[in-house]
């Protein structure tokens, strides 16, 4: 309710910078039909799943016609609309600045032993599947370096773990699809 409140109130002062006299109506719409909302305030503008078709209704009920304000509104809202989120700013890295290795996904350490296909944390005992570890790691890999390809030489200098290429090999093959031939071959 507060977002709801506070993206309101912006809207309002948006359309007064740009001298345009609209009254807001702001709800929230649940639109899962599996969703249920126990002890709803009524005086909230909450609409629940079971009543959106009576909502969209009531909205139709009232004859509309669009003139140059409204053409003019949104002509402005698509000039104003930013597709790219001014707030992430996302630190520069280098591949061969980063320190590699796997870790313990609880703590966050970097000491972990191989037992029993699990990796073992040194700091904290937890365990996870070698092959969930490199998993993990695969798609962090993705998230920061979407340009380079994905190999299994490329994993295993990444994981920089005590395990075999074959290992890395056994879970990418398993896990993605093989692309290339021999030396060439690349997963996605």
């Amino acid at each position: 309710m507060y977002q709801l409140k506070r993206s309101a109130t912006l809207f309002r002062q948006l359309l007064q910078t740009l001298k345009q006299n609209y009254p807001v109506e702001a709800s929230v719409i649940f639109i899962n039909r599996e969703f249920t909302l126990y002890q709803a305030p009524l005086d909230e503008p909450i609409i629940l799943p079971t009543q959106v078709n009576r909502f969209l209704n009531d909205l139709n009920k009232f004859p509309s016609k669009l003139n140059d304000g409204h053409r003019k509104l949104a002509q402005n809202l698509l000039f104003l609309h930013q597709t790219k989120n001014p707030f992430t700013s996302v630190p520069e890295y280098q591949y061969d600045k980063l320190l590699k290795g796997m870790y313990c996904e609880a703590c966050k350490s970097m000491l972990l032993s191989v037992k029993n296909n699990n990796f073992v944390c040194g700091k904290c005992g937890g365990h996870e599947k070698i092959e969930r570890a490199i998993l993990r790691s695969v798609s962090e890999f993705m998230v920061l370096f979407p340009e380079r390809k994905i190999t299994t030489q490329s994993i295993y200098e990444w994981c920089s773990a005590d395990l075999s290429k074959k290992t890395f090999c056994r879970v990418l093959k398993k896990n993605y699809k093989a692309l290339g031939t021999t030396r060439d071959t690349y997963y996605v």
